[in-house]
């Protein structure tokens, strides 16, 4: 017996919400999912373990985890010292900024600290600088001896740590558009079996069951403007992912080679409070820091034939290279050179003078490469990207005191140019630290 015709139009029309749900799918993608995925890439949530790799690259070269002063103020009770949450994201992308406002505790650090100026971390988001106060919230404390969570000496935090919750996310839309899938798929095979249905009542050939791909096609060429949106977004997903993988190249920050002989900076530069230009002595006199040559070590190492870390082995590479029969107490002059294992490289296009920040700008070590007196294992700790310097140069102050002869008469002149602002300290971009000629010649 032959269905009413009513009932079949009624079935056949409930069929057709399929294209409706095809296009929830769409909307789905498209304005839903879309925004959370490049919101992903990096980061996708506050997390402490994002918030350890921040802390370690950008703020841990200035600040400990406990109440003890460094370059800048201790971090434990934070919270208790400044006005409210909302200054201290306003802070770490502007201190200067703060500064010239008029705010009134952020005065009173500059009173506290200057001539240091905290670096102002303008690029930062929301959710990068909450995974930092995470961090701090939950590692921060009173006393030097108690910190039994120091940042890794390496100097980075594990970047897979940071971008587990953006992958976690991923996979997430992923099932959520297989089960959208699923359910279409099956909306339409319960579609083409009710047209059939009619199709064989009305005495008419069953509809050809076509492939998935060529009705992909044949839709996409009647719904031109939905699939110029999904070109649009895959465009967009394919450029975002570039572009983050672009900003990566040539980027080592926390690269941290295997050496031919283990050296514990944190022993040498910390424990036993060896200055960095004793070994590295050209850093004060010349462009590069120079690697320290054997003889160097050998200054110490000739009475002190065992290390407190790892005994008589790496003493031993040192005495092979550089011909010392310690039994007998003297050279054989069979060396041997080291082959050491660059860490910080600049491209060849840019230039960098160790002397021109040491000795002219003051800097100490630390600004560029963290915290060496704690690190067990050298690494790089700062990005060294052309972004980096530029926003170090507009931050910091010059040093320009009566003693700095570099800046004499220097002084008076900025302030003669600059006398419309009131300036009595200067940037390195105010004196020129900008130009490009000044890296790139």
């Amino acid at each position: 017996m032959q269905p009413k015709n009513i009932s079949m139009r009624s079935l056949t029309r409930q069929s057709s919400g399929t294209g409706k749900w095809l296009k929830c799918f769409l909307f789905f993608i498209l304005f839903i999912a879309t925004p959370f995925y490049l919101l992903a890439e990096p980061p996708a949530g506050a997390t402490e373990a994002q918030g350890e790799g921040l802390f370690n690259a950008k703020c841990k070269s200035c600040h400990y985890l406990t109440a003890q002063k460094n370059t800048g103020p201790g971090l434990y009770g934070y919270r208790e010292r400044v006005p409210n949450e909302e200054w201290l994201y306003k802070w770490i992308r502007n201190p200067q900024g703060m500064i010239k406002s008029g705010d009134a505790y952020a005065n009173e650090l500059w009173a506290a600290y200057k001539p240091t100026l905290m670096t102002a971390f303008g690029t930062l988001t929301d959710v990068e600088i909450g995974s930092i106060l995470i961090y701090l919230d939950n590692n921060t404390v009173q006393a030097e001896e108690v910190v039994a969570k120091d940042p890794k000496p390496t100097g980075g935090g594990d970047p897979q740590e940071g971008e587990s919750d953006a992958t976690s996310l991923i996979i997430w839309l992923g099932a959520l558009a297989l089960v959208f899938y699923v359910v279409i798929k099956v909306l339409g095979l319960v579609k083409t079996s009710l047209i059939n249905l009619d199709r064989t009542g009305k005495g008419l050939k069953p509809k050809e069951d076509i492939s998935h791909i060529r009705s992909a096609i044949n839709w996409l060429a009647n719904n031109k403007k939905y699939a110029a949106l999904i070109v649009l977004v895959i465009v967009s997903v394919g450029a975002t992912n570039g572009w983050y993988a672009l900003k990566g190249v040539a980027v080592y920050q926390g690269y941290a080679p295997e050496q031919p002989i283990k050296f514990s900076h944190k022993i040498h530069a910390g424990q036993n409070a060896v200055e960095c230009v004793y070994c590295h002595h050209a850093a004060e006199k010349g462009k590069s820091a120079g690697i320290p040559s054997v003889n160097v070590c050998m200054n110490c190492h000739v009475a002190i034939p065992e290390g407190s870390l790892y005994g008589k082995e790496e003493i031993a590479k040192i005495y092979k290279a550089a011909g010392w029969d310690n039994e007998n107490q003297r050279y054989t002059g069979e060396t041997e050179p080291i082959k050491w294992v660059k860490i910080h490289n600049l491209p060849d296009f840019a230039y960098f003078n160790h002397s021109q920040h040491v000795v002219v700008g003051k800097q100490k070590c630390q600004t560029c490469h963290g915290e060496v007196e704690k690190m067990e294992v050298l690494a790089q700790h700062s990005e060294l990207t052309m972004g980096w310097c530029i926003n170090c140069h507009r931050e910091t102050k010059v040093t320009m005191e009566d003693d700095n002869e570099y800046y004499q008469g220097i002084k008076e002149d900025l302030m003669i140019k600059h006398r419309d602002l009131g300036l009595q300290e200067f940037t390195v971009e105010q004196i020129g630290g900008l130009e490009c000629a000044k890296c790139h010649y």
